[in-house]
């Protein structure tokens, strides 16, 4: 199936987009991984009925593409994983995407503040479709409000930006496709300078 633009829909429970946005303190101050240890999945297997997959070296190939340190400082978290199932797809299986596999990287600050990257990949995955997803789910969610997107342009490719509020916690999401095909790479940050994201971006560059 060719993948559309997703239609809209709240993603609460499992969502891509709103990994970013409704729970990103959540994100920023425990990473990516889940909750206490677990066994690393099977990359290679289904996924055998679960929602997501994820935990550190899931998927060493997109942990690679992200960055060791940002403005010489390593993340505190780190890993990867797939989501699996309409429920955590959200937005995008109803683009006909059935499963999206992520890396991402957090750099926790004070309080809700923070800078994370992430990077998806699917077959056919574009900007578009990850851009509307962020967006729409944005402008679905309570707690997130003025949200603005902007097309743009970062390291030479188009891009998104998108812009909001969270409980007035200024929150900046950058999207664009990587150097590798149907990879889409994402910075985002909580109330965080414009210089910090420029260094997230930066360190994304040739990514």
């Amino acid at each position: 199936m060719t993948p559309r633009s997703p239609a809209r829909r709240s993603i609460l429970a499992a969502p891509l987009a709103l990994a970013a946005w409704l729970t990103l303190v959540a994100v920023i101050g425990g990473g990516c991984s889940v909750l206490g240890p677990t066994p690393t999945p099977d990359a290679a297997a289904p996924c055998a009925g679960a929602d997501e997959q994820r935990a550190p070296g899931f998927d060493p190939e997109l942990e690679a593409l992200l960055p060791a340190a940002i403005e010489g400082v390593a993340p505190s978290k780190r890993d990867s994983g797939r989501y699996c199932s309409a429920q955590a797809l959200g937005l995008l299986a109803e683009g006909g995407f059935e499963e999206v596999r992520f890396a991402g990287a957090t750099w926790p600050g004070d309080n809700a503040s923070g800078l994370a990257v992430i990077v998806y990949r699917a077959p056919g995955l574009t900007l578009d479709a990850m851009a509307d997803s962020f967006a729409r789910g944005a402008d679905d969610a309570r707690s997130v409000n003025q949200v603005h997107a902007q097309a743009i342009e970062v390291v030479g490719r188009p891009a998104v930006r998108i812009d909001a509020a969270m409980r007035d916690d200024p929150q900046t999401v950058y999207l664009w496709p990587g150097a590798t095909k149907d990879t889409i790479n994402v910075v985002i940050g909580s109330d965080v300078e414009q210089a910090r994201l420029d260094a997230a971006i930066a360190a994304m560059r040739d990514r």
